[in-house]
């Protein structure tokens, strides 16, 4: 039998597939959460077009994922998730969520450092966060990113995408 994790032990790991429940738990739990200030119809859309059990079976199928978990009693739970797309000439993170009742524990440093360390060295890396998460800007520009452009909302009234990149 394996040794229990200590509860609050922290690992970042390669998701599999069988991580697809666990990744759509988390991004039902943060998409809400983060994207309130966008609106209803915003975080609604979201959820079905991008956390929906086919779009995250698609993902995992396309790019590389890696989840963070947290140990407890029962073992570890999945408390984030991220993913980088590497087939693009300039790599892309799509998503990078934790659960808001693990974020500010470091747990998205460290999910953004296991999506840089699968892009090759000396490659850019981008990614988009939707303007107006000021909490996601800041997070991004504290760990080098820097603005590269910006794109209108997907539907009117809703917020641009701005994009961000960096050296690996």
């Amino acid at each position: 039998m394996a040794d229990q994790p200590a509860p609050g032990a922290v690992r970042v790991r390669r998701a599999t597939p069988a991580d697809r429940d666990a990744i759509r738990r988390v991004g039902h739990a943060a998409w809400p959460a983060t994207y309130a200030f966008a609106g209803e119809a915003y975080v609604r859309d979201g959820l079905e077009r991008l956390w929906s059990v086919e779009a995250v079976e698609e993902s995992l199928a396309q790019t590389t994922y890696v989840v963070a978990e947290v140990a407890d009693e029962q073992g570890w739970l999945v408390v984030g998730t991220g993913n980088v797309d590497l087939a693009p000439e300039v790599p892309v993170i799509w998503r990078l969520y934790v659960r808001p009742d693990h974020q500010a524990d470091g747990l998205g440093g460290q999910v953004l450092q296991a999506l840089l360390a699968v892009v090759p060295p000396g490659r850019r890396v981008r990614l988009e966060y939707v303007d107006g998460n000021l909490r996601a800007a800041t997070f991004y520009a504290r760990h080098g990113f820097r603005e590269a452009a910006r794109e209108p909302g997907r539907r009117e009234g809703w917020p641009d995408s701005v994009w961000m990149e960096r050296e690996v």
